[in-house]
Order: structure tokens, then sequence, then C-alpha cells
């Protein structure tokens, strides 16, 4: 039997550890092959092979040359990126290489762009009326200054191009508002919790100090959509995430029909600027209770097993329609759960295995 040929880059992440994971019972349909730019990641050894290349945007030349020359050789049918930088990267390829196009789990580039970088996804909601959250940035002195004094402090900054929450800051103040924008690859976005949060935390750093761990996160909706090769929207699934324990995440499916209405627009505007693949929204409610969007991204994230767990099998789905060969499971499937729950695990790497990728640059799984 000739099994499909999957592609995943960069496996260390969650996402790819994600996507391995809900592929478990479709294994003996498909090759899983990896890539990534470092050998010692423990997840990569659950792969069938994987490739050594270099870093995706510090070396693209050579990730371009190391990518064409695996998905020529390994015979691959379809792409899978799970990083931002590789979602950017593979989406130029596919523009410039239209002949491997639809073997890439993505779009255009320039839609890549908006995705990826907030201040043009601010830019495109607007023009095409969706809800997206009050951002700035750069801008003028006096436009600065209305800003803050519409939305009111805090206000929240994070770098225009950012993932996982790195380089995210709350500012309180004018001066702090000045010195985010300075560097001009920083956006300001009015902050859509409940300020108490905010000043009741600095108020306690007065009178307790700084606590070891914190979080200001609330309850996240999450809309995860698929584009089809043709444009149009193939599903669209709503999930509420919580974090409100360390090291843990409550998913439940979010049935507000609200939430639907905006995924299911969000992929007729991204599928016409020619993105094709996964689309994931993120959304918080405002304290006047409208569901606004604060980003998107192009690709499966750190909630796909969740949501696979809450019956949506979005992996699965991506596969049939991009290769047109179904994977079916081999393991008695489970009712779909109410809710589900992540938390840590720890693993580690064989000394053995990450010498011999190191080494090689090649690891294969013996038959």
């Amino acid at each position: 039997m000739n099994k499909i040929r999957l592609l995943v880059l960069s496996v260390g992440t969650r996402v790819g550890q994600n996507v391995l994971t809900v592929l478990a019972g479709r294994r003996h349909v498909l090759s899983l092959i990896a890539t990534s730019s470092v050998a010692n990641e423990p997840a990569l050894f659950d792969y069938d092979a994987v490739h050594l290349v270099p870093a995706t945007k510090a070396e693209p030349e050579a990730f371009e040359r190391a990518l064409l020359d695996i998905v020529a050789r390994e015979r691959i049918d379809l792409v899978i990126p799970c990083r931002d930088d590789d979602v950017v990267f593979l989406a130029g390829l596919r523009d410039r290489r239209p002949d491997l196009g639809r073997r890439f789990l993505c779009g255009s580039l320039e839609a890549a762009r908006v995705i990826i970088d907030k201040w043009e996804s601010a830019l495109i909601a607007t023009a095409n009326g969706l809800p997206f959250v009050p951002s700035l940035v750069n801008g003028a002195p006096h436009e600065r200054a209305a800003f803050s004094a519409e939305h009111g402090f805090p206000l929240i900054v994070k770098p225009r191009c950012g993932y996982a929450s790195q380089e995210v800051y709350f500012i309180s103040n004018e001066t702090q508002l000045e010195r985010a924008l300075a560097p001009g690859d920083r956006i300001v976005q009015r902050f859509l919790g409940d300020e108490r949060t905010i000043s009741d935390y600095l108020a306690g750093l007065e009178s307790r100090g700084i606590p070891l761990f914190h979080t200001f996160q609330g309850l996240k909706h999450s809309i995860q959509v698929l584009i089809a090769p043709d444009g149009a929207v193939e599903h669209v699934f709503c999930t509420t995430n919580a974090s409100d324990r360390r090291r843990f995440k409550r998913v439940e499916p979010d049935l507000d029909p609200e939430a639907t209405r905006i995924g299911q627009r969000c992929g007729e505007v991204f599928g016409s600027l020619g993105w094709r693949g996964p689309l994931n929204i993120q959304c918080l409610r405002s304290r006047e209770g409208t569901l606004l969007i604060h980003e998107f991204n192009g690709r499966f994230t750190g909630a796909t097993v969740e949501r696979w767990l809450l019956g949506f099998d979005e992996v699965g789905t991506a596969i049939e329609r991009f290769t047109g060969l179904r994977v079916e499971n081999d393991r008695p499937r489970a009712a779909a759960a109410l809710e589900a729950f992540e938390s840590m695990v720890s693993r580690g790497a064989d000394p053995r295995q990450v010498e011999a990728l190191a080494r090689d640059r090649v690891w294969r799984r013996a038959p």
C-alpha cells in the first residue's frame, strides 16, 4: 500500500508534537517525515525520519535548498508548517514554485504577511468590517495621546510579528507608551480584560513583593478555520480556552453563534486574499461584551490536540482536502469529549539518537 508522505516542519514545537499526536492512530497509512534545526528535541524521534536543516529565518537560502531536496527525495505529498517563520517562508516558496503549490499547506505570501503582522491584520480587518481590537502603531504624539485617552490604561504592547506571547507587556502610563512605540516594530492594543487585575497586581508589588508565578490570561476564544484549495471555507470550530492554573489549560466548545460568524467571515476574507489551509483567529471579549479579534495564525496551534479530543479532526480533514486521500483511523475512536485538558509532561531524548542525527543530519526509524 502506498502511504501518504507528510513533511512536518519544525516538529520540536508544540504544534509539531500535536500533529503527531492526532495522527497516532493513522500511521499505518502515513509516512511521517520531519525537519528540525536542532537535534536534541525528544519529539523528533517519534517520527519515521528526521532531517536536520538550517534555521528557516536565519539561513533562508540554505533552508530552501534543503527543503526542496527533501521534498523531491522523500516524494512528499504535503508539507505542514508548524511555526510562523515556516508559514511565511513556505508561502513565499509557493508563490515562486506554483508547480509545488498544491503540496504546501499554506496560501499566498501576501496573505501570510497579513496574518503574521498584527498591524496588517488590523488594517485588513477594519477594511472588511471584521471586529478587531483597537490598535495603534507608531503615530504622531497627538494620535498616541488620543488613543490612550479613548481606551485608557492599561494598554498591551506586542511585537507586530511576535508569537507565543514573547515580548508582550502591559503598559500603564504615557511614558511607557512612548517607549513601547519607539522601536517601530511594536503594536499597542486596547486591553480587553478587567483593568483591576493590573492595578491590583501593581499594588501587590508594593505590599507583598514580586510573585514567582503570575498570569493575566483570562478566558480566550479561539476559532479554527480551514480554507480549502479552491478558496472555500471548509469548516469553522470554536472553543473557549481557560488557563486558570499553572501549567494547565481547559478547552471547551464555544457554541456562541457570534464566534462562528466571525470565523466564517474571516475565512471568506482571507480566502479572497489567497490564503489556503488552516487559519486560527484569537479573540477576547471586551468589557462591553463584544467579541474582538486580536491576532491571526496561519497554521495548526497549541490547542490542536484539545480540538481533536472534542471531536474536531482539523489535521485529518486538511490532509484529505489537500492530497485527495482519506486518512482512516485504525483505532476505535472514543466519543468526543465535552472538555479537554492540557498539562505538561517531561521527556528526554536518547543521546544515541541525538548524536546520530547531529552527525548524519538525517535519522530514520528502524524497520
